[in-house]
């Protein structure tokens, strides 16, 4: 099937998805509105963007920002139709015979974006394509961005719900410190910098700085007051149950599909056994660039490996003493350097285990205890890519344990010093400096906009209402 979008027709069915499709779920889901009610409505708001016939179809911004207006809309034909009766998860594409042409016109509009987008929404669609354009900056200048399909610098929900407004900034602004990380790693690995010499030192001591900022904008939207944040209930029962299949055995919109943090993983020596697996499942839900780049990252040494073959210690640090490990640090700052990075990366991984257990796991087992179970069409048992508690916990566990880990004998600020990291911070740590010289923020209407969540003050590094239960859960991996 060909698909024309004829005059607006993106427009129009923005102008739904912002405003009546909003309503609409909210109706559905208190109960006031059938769900037959969805598709109905949904047939006419869509009429335009998939009118059938011979055509050449529109360009890929066209079709870009089709595919996250319809992914929304497809979200919730397919979720509503699936409460109505369980049996109907077993032939989840069933949910789409109200609309006829809604699949294969969503798969030719896909074709439309030249990016090897599936035949579903995803997670590009619903974060980075939907949301305004982000950017990191460093002192004020900009260091790394995502783009967006749209330049109406709104942000589009399933119920217009401030949680999910919250979430998807959340997501965005931290795949793009993921990728201000990534490129400030790569060179080391691509571009020609001696592994262990002064170039690598600082891009290293950067990384760092990036991913605490990464963490503390995570502890921030931990922190955020209860109307203005995500709410347990909502996350459980509204957002999550709108990650359900189209087809069987697709793969539905994840923030674990996210390809910097895959590859962040990657270039600091995450990549335990079943890793490589677990990224091949997620390969169908991901765009060609996509596929490709985590491809290459793959088949390259991690920054770990290249930094201890260049200070000749390729086996690792295991079983040196404290004044070896020193001498060694003297002789080679680069591995204070990407022991520091190492460390941020656990924090980022402690928080990130500490929200899951918050809003996910912790949850689920009280209703499971307390006889609720597990009802929604999408388990709230583990994420919506597979993974349950015990497989994060571990692969925590393997970020916190990484190969410098022999280098926690040393004092902390003795490594930071080392590796120039107190320096870049005004001669704080990580952990006390009141602020970074690093942001994440969004661009609308050509303008750059700091993150403004309004997170209770004072805060200590970030969000002091994680900072005591980050190291709590790190001790607790750790055992």
């Amino acid at each position: 099937m060909y698909v024309q979008v004829v005059g607006t027709a993106d427009d129009a069915l923005n102008r739904w998805v912002l405003g009546p499709m909003t309503a609409l779920n909210r109706d559905i889901l208190r109960g006031t509105r059938p769900a037959e009610a969805f598709p109905r409505e949904a047939a006419a708001a869509v009429a335009a963007a998939l009118p059938g016939g011979p055509s050449p179809g529109p360009g890929p911004d066209e079709a870009r920002r089709l595919v996250v207006l319809l992914g929304l809309v497809g979200a919730g034909l397919a979720r509503h139709h699936q409460e109505r009766d369980p049996a109907h998860k077993r032939a989840p594409e069933a949910a789409f015979a109200e609309l006829p042409g809604f699949l294969d016109g969503f798969a030719a509009l896909a074709g439309h974006t030249g990016t090897g987008h599936p035949p579903r929404d995803t997670y590009a669609s619903l974060t980075r394509w939907n949301l305004p354009p982000t950017e990191v900056r460093w002192h004020g200048a900009r260091l790394a961005g995502l783009p967006s399909a749209f330049e109406d610098g709104a942000l589009r929900t399933y119920t217009g719900a401030i949680d999910e407004t919250r979430f998807f900034e959340l997501i965005k602004l931290s795949e793009t410190y993921e990728r201000a990380v990534n490129e400030t790693l790569d060179p080391i690995v691509t571009g020609g910098v001696d592994p262990a010499g002064p170039e690598a030192v600082d891009r290293l001591a950067s990384a760092a700085v990036l991913l605490e900022g990464m963490r503390r904008l995570n502890a921030d939207f931990a922190a955020l007051p209860p109307a203005e944040g995500l709410g347990v209930g909502h996350f459980l029962d509204v957002f999550r149950q709108f990650a359900v299949h189209w087809r069987p055995g697709d793969v539905p919109p994840s923030g674990a599909l996210d390809p910097e943090a895959i590859e962040r993983d990657l270039r600091l020596g995450v990549d335990p056994l079943g890793y490589r697996d677990h990224i091949r499942r997620l390969l169908p839900g991901l765009l060609d660039d996509e596929r490709a780049r985590l491809a290459e990252v793959q088949d390259q040494p991690a920054v770990p490996d290249l930094v201890l073959t260049r200070c000749g210690r390729p086996a690792g640090l295991t079983g040196l003493t404290v004044p070896q490990l020193r001498g060694l640090v003297d002789d080679h700052p680069v591995l204070a350097a990407l022991f520091v990075a190492q460390q941020a990366h656990a924090r980022v991984a402690g928080v990130h285990l500490l929200l899951a257990r918050r809003f996910l796991f912790g949850p689920q087992a009280e209703r499971d205890r307390s006889g609720h179970g597990d009802t929604g069409v999408v388990s709230n048992r583990r994420g919506t890519t597979g993974m349950d508690e015990s497989a994060l916990r571990h692969l925590t566990r393997v970020r916190q344990q990484h190969r410098l880990s022999a280098l926690r004998a040393l004092p902390l600020p003795e490594l930071e010093a080392r590796a120039g990291v107190t320096a870049l911070l005004g001669g704080e740590g990580l952990s006390a400096a009141e602020t970074l010289p690093c942001t994440a923020g969004f661009v609308r209407a050509g303008r750059w906009h700091d993150t403004e969540w309004p997170v209770p003050r004072p805060r200590l590094g970030g969000g002091d209402g994680l900072v005591a239960a980050d190291a709590h859960v790190s001790a607790e991996v750790d055992s």
